[in-house]
């Protein structure tokens, strides 16, 4: 099944911010999340503020995402360091 990728406006300038490789690499990853049967598969689900949402983690960077079934949609919310994402 192929999920469609969307990104948040505030998403896409996050990732516009950071280096042009690390750009690739978020790229690459989520092109091969998106080839998934299920994406939540990998990665992890959130709680707390965040409960609904699930993370990938790439290195230092985190990437907020919401899976929504229905639509066959993974839409990323948040993209940022560790230490600045949550």
């Amino acid at each position: 099944m192929r999920w469609t990728l969307h990104y948040d406006p505030s998403a896409f300038k996050e990732l516009a911010k950071l280096d042009k490789g690390i750009q690739r690499n978020i790229k690459d990853y989520l092109a091969e999340v998106g080839l998934l049967d299920d994406p939540a598969a990998r990665g992890h689900g959130l709680t707390g503020p965040w409960a609904g949402f699930h993370r990938y983690r790439l290195g230092q960077i985190r990437i907020i995402v919401s899976i929504e079934p229905i639509e066959v949609t993974v839409s990323v919310i948040k993209i940022d360091r560790r230490e600045v994402v949550y």
